[in-house]
């Protein structure tokens, strides 16, 4: 309990310390703790919820933009007809729920707080350095979630131990937070709840530290970032988790075609190192070929979880048709982790607690109505992000064509594991999606000068006509 005191009183130190000489220097802090913190960090609630540090840095950012206000961008919000209708439609799911106050509880952390979130970034950015730093925060919070993996792969030993035993997410009856596979050994998982979701937030994070490496010029900033891309680099190894590494292949791989140069030299210079470690350290090459043929043998548990997620999605649709109020309004956020679905998969049925495809969740939560509008929500940015690539100039475009390829990696991700609400990731997510549309509204050094250059015209304009 006083560790969590005391880390919820450091989180809004910082944050009101950060935040005296603006209020934008607040965001890259609130973004640090948010990647960074884990779930077990959280002081419980008998019978209400978890206040957790996600929950404290946002509520005291949204305090500290209530007192500075005056500072805050008064602007319209793009995607707020959306979110509405969201809000709108996950309210008439909680009410049509088959377990109300867990759906009620969900539609605050993955509806409401993701949104308010949205709304801050929104108000407080007015400037292209901000998002700079807050793409930095990220990488460094990563960063030190790799440094901890390091303890959890060379001393067995997990950063989460600090926390109370009874917070702990655990896969092995309780007994330790490490996560230890049969036939796989130990998945490095640092302070996410599975490795799966730490390879996720790693998958997103690597193309936001590459992109930083091209244009940051402080020395001691690129060499934190260059160790952290090598611990990225080591880490998503050792989660042992195949869909982030195909993730960010594809993520590394549209980064080659839609960034400059620097990067592309920057990721053939990581690709050479990982063919020289992969050379000289024969044993890693065999741990990815041993995978992949256990994937492709369904005899394997690796290789019946990738045909238990097609079964998976015949199973919701199947369970959301048995009337049509389920089909427009699901069985209520939450549910499916709270109350489970049936699932009779290698022809043994049993009672499965966890999605591992968030594409699917979203339909069996909010019905096939939710999961359009949701999909709908989620893919606007995308947009955003690709007009913002195709009609700024170099260098300027860069960023929004780095956060279209994050977050693209992420919906790509999300067929895999239910990564949006179960963990830091569905925060990181909406971090990057704010980052977008605040990319999109910041006007351009030449936009700024023609508006000058207008104003000064027409006040010259102004002056001749009274004498």
């Amino acid at each position: 309990m006083a560790i969590i005191l005391l880390l919820q009183f450091v989180i809004v130190f910082s944050m009101v310390k950060a935040s005296r000489e603006s209020l934008e220097n607040a965001l890259p802090v609130f973004a640090f703790f948010v990647v960074l913190m884990p779930l077990e960090s959280r002081l419980v609630i008998p019978g209400v919820f978890d206040f957790n540090t996600m929950r404290v840095s946002l509520l005291t950012l949204f305090i500290l933009y209530l007192t500075r206000k005056d500072e805050a961008n008064s602007s319209t919000i793009p995607l707020k007809s959306l979110m509405l209708l969201h809000v709108c439609w996950a309210v008439c799911s909680t009410l049509y729920s088959l377990s109300f106050v867990t759906s009620v509880k969900q539609l605050i952390s993955q509806v409401l707080e993701y949104y308010l979130l949205y709304f801050l970034f929104l108000r407080i950015v007015t400037k292209i350095e901000t998002l700079h730093k807050v793409v930095f925060a990220v990488s460094m919070a990563i960063g030190l979630c790799c440094t901890f993996s390091l303890l959890e792969a060379y001393a067995n030993w997990s950063i989460l131990r600090v926390f109370p035993s009874n917070l702990w997410i655990t896969y092995n009856g309780g007994l330790d937070p490490l996560y230890i596979e049969w036939g796989r050994g130990l998945r490095v998982r640092s302070t996410f709840p599975h490795p799966i979701l730490f390879g996720d937030a790693l998958a997103m994070s690597i193309p936001l530290t590459l992109y930083l490496l091209s244009f940051w010029e402080d020395k001691r900033q690129r060499l934190l970032l260059w160790v952290s891309l090598v611990l990225m680099t080591w880490a998503i190894y050792k989660t042992s988790s195949r869909g982030p590494w195909l993730a960010t292949g594809l993520c590394c791989t549209m980064l080659f075609m839609l960034l400059n140069n620097r990067v592309r030299k920057y990721l053939a210079v990581v690709a050479i190192l990982a063919v020289i470690v992969v050379v000289s350290r024969p044993g890693i090459w065999q741990t990815v070929t041993d995978l992949y043929t256990a994937s492709t043998d369904a005899s394997s548990p690796q290789g019946a979880s990738y045909l238990f997620r097609d079964t998976l999605d015949k199973t919701v649709k199947a369970a959301v048709a048995v009337s049509p109020a389920r089909m427009l309004l699901g069985y209520g956020l939450g549910t499916f982790r709270e109350i489970g679905l049936d699932i009779t998969f290698l022809g043994v049925t049993q009672r499965w607690y966890t999605c591992d495809d968030n594409w699917a969740a979203f339909l069996y939560e909010t019905g096939y109505v939710g999961l359009l509008i949701i999909a709908s929500l989620l893919f606007s940015p995308l947009w955003i992000a690709f007009r913002n690539y195709r009609i700024l100039p170099r260098p300027e475009n860069q960023l929004s064509g780095v956060l279209l390829i994050s977050l693209l990696g992420f919906y790509f991700l999300l067929m895999s594991v239910a990564g949006y609400s179960w963990g830091q990731q569905g925060y990181l997510a909406w971090i990057l999606i704010s980052l977008v549309v605040c990319h999109s509204r910041i006007p351009r050094v030449d936009d700024l000068e023609l508006e000058e250059e207008e104003e000064t015209r027409g006040l010259d304009k102004y002056d001749f006509h009274v004498a």
